[in-house]
């Protein structure tokens, strides 16, 4: 009677990892007329050995057919071939390095999940990782780092690795928590609330309408462009502090000047508080003008692009932070909205509020704060990025992934590599036009669609390059993926500007 018993709870345990056979089986026919790209044959196999080992009485057995089922997860996850994937490597992660060898170990890994930019903190508070002939070099390089310049090693292994190199400065921030050796040294510089202090703010910011701090920016940028063979240049800070800042003597007395009125007697709601703020926002614009116009012509294909508040409406309206105008006046080529959100529907409205204002149509690389979530979200909010047809994902940052979030996105999203959008867009449509039509073919052939449907299909693709949407043709669930899919490539082109050929055609 009591083995009878112990036979039943088996049996009673084990139907619910059974049930998920039948789960892993309708996604995977989910993944087939989607058209990710899935391996049927292989999950397929791997399927029939776990359910197998689910009916087993013995423990160990069932717990290995849950552990092929778990293994499967990551493969019904798509992966896009085409996309622009970046991440943030601040001061935290440099500042473990000893060695040469600990870049190129991190290097190795940030290959393996196919990053293609790498934007490095080398400039904060008036220091530098990189000797300088006008910054202070931070202690850190200067006494712990043996093995020459640190910079010039990280870019030079980074471009063995086919990554691209653009640094981060930090433009206006100058401190946190504490002032930093901009801050120490000039404490004029420091930008102020109406009350002549930093209010509750922890942060330090300079004035951005100093001429003195201005050119002494200047020169660092300069010479960081001119020094180093980077590929970009990432603003970050680009902007006012958060809470009405912009009071400090300098800032007043130049107003003044322009505009008579001191801005502490201005009121809100007045003309007078709208001139004030688009006096600020001009100082901010004028460095991002700098880098574009002056940058440019020292090293033509460098990048600029900038880390930005979001949404757009808070940037503008609270950090004087104009990054549509920078857009319309080409002086940015991309930028990374901050949509920082610790679960997946508050990061949809971010997303999709700076695309909305995004009417310069410049190419948006979602920032995703790996500090605010699980790994499950991590992917969440990946997938979502693709949902909305945005053509890169920026992640914040290195010292926040952990191996957790690392294996996940090497086993799952990030499993192959893809096409970087931001150089060639061109080939990167013809990269993804080849990947489309080879997953028509192996997910409608597995699925065992018409031959001619299927060419039919392909042939509109081929001949209209992905401008015209196919028909149903008695198969709605794949013409509705198709033509999904082929959305992202009318934003890749609408993104940089392509035009679109046979479009009469196509109408």
């Amino acid at each position: 009677m009591r083995k009878h018993i112990w036979v039943f709870l088996i049996i009673l345990v084990s139907l619910p990892s059974l049930a998920q056979i039948d789960q892993y089986r309708q996604s995977l026919a989910d993944a087939l007329w989607n058209l990710q790209k899935v391996d049927p044959l292989y999950i397929n196999e791997k399927l029939t050995v776990a359910e197998e080992l689910l009916k087993s009485k013995d423990l160990n057995e069932r717990r290995e057919g849950e552990a092929i089922l778990e293994s499967l997860k990551p493969l019904f996850v798509d992966v896009r071939p085409v996309e622009t994937r970046a991440i943030w490597v601040d001061y935290v992660t440099f500042g473990k390095f000893m060695e040469t060898g600990d870049i190129c170990r991190l290097l190795d890994q940030l290959q393996e999940i196919g990053i293609h930019i790498l934007f490095p903190e080398v400039y904060a508070y008036g220091t530098t990782i990189y000797p300088s002939n006008i910054a202070k070099l931070q202690d850190q390089y200067r006494y712990l780092w043996e093995d020459g310049d640190i910079l010039e090693i990280f870019i030079a292994e980074a471009h063995k690795r086919g990554m691209e190199v653009h640094p981060l400065v930090r433009v206006f921030s100058a401190g946190y928590k504490e002032p930093g050796y901009l801050i120490t040294e000039h404490p004029e510089w420091l930008e102020v609330i109406k009350d002549g202090t930093r209010g509750s703010s922890r942060s330090y910011f300079i004035s951005p309408t100093i001429p003195e701090f201005r050119r002494y920016l200047e020169a660092v940028m300069t010479e960081l462009v001119t020094k180093y063979e980077i590929d970009g240049l990432h603003l970050d800070y680009i902007r006012y502090e958060d809470g009405d800042f912009g009071y400090s003597d300098p800032s007043r007395e130049l107003y003044k000047k322009l505009n008579i009125i001191d801005p502490l007697l201005i009121k809100k709601d007045t003309l007078e508080e709208a001139t004030f703020k688009e006096f600020r926002k001009a100082h901010v614009d004028a460095f991002v003008r700098f880098c574009h116009e002056s940058l440019k012509k020292i090293r033509p294909n460098l990048l600029i692009s900038a880390a930005v508040g979001s949404p757009y409406s808070w940037a503008n309206n609270d950090l004087f932070q104009d990054w549509v105008y920078w857009a319309k006046c080409g002086y940015i080529d991309f930028v990374t909205p901050m949509e920082y959100r610790d679960t997946t529907p508050k990061f949809r409205i971010a997303v999709q509020e700076d695309i909305k204002a995004n009417v310069a149509n410049i190419p948006l690389f979602s920032g995703l704060g790996l500090y605010l979530f699980s790994v499950d979200e991590l992917e969440s909010q990946i997938v979502e990025v693709q949902k909305n047809n945005l053509p890169g994902i920026a992640l914040f940052s290195e010292a926040n992934m952990g191996i957790i979030k690392f294996l996940k996105l090497k086993n799952g999203v990030f499993r192959e590599p893809a096409y970087p959008v931001h150089r060639k867009p061109g080939e990167a449509i013809e990269i993804y036009l080849n990947d489309l039509i080879t997953r028509i073919r192996a997910n409608g052939s597995y699925l065992e669609i018409e031959k001619s449907i299927l060419d039919s299909w392909l042939k509109i693709i081929k001949d209209f390059k992905g401008v015209k949407p196919v028909e149903n043709l008695n198969y709605p669930r794949m013409a509705k993926a198709i033509n999904e899919r082929l959305i992202y490539l009318q934003m890749i082109r609408k993104y940089y500007q392509l035009p679109i050929d046979n479009l009469e055609a196509a109408e």
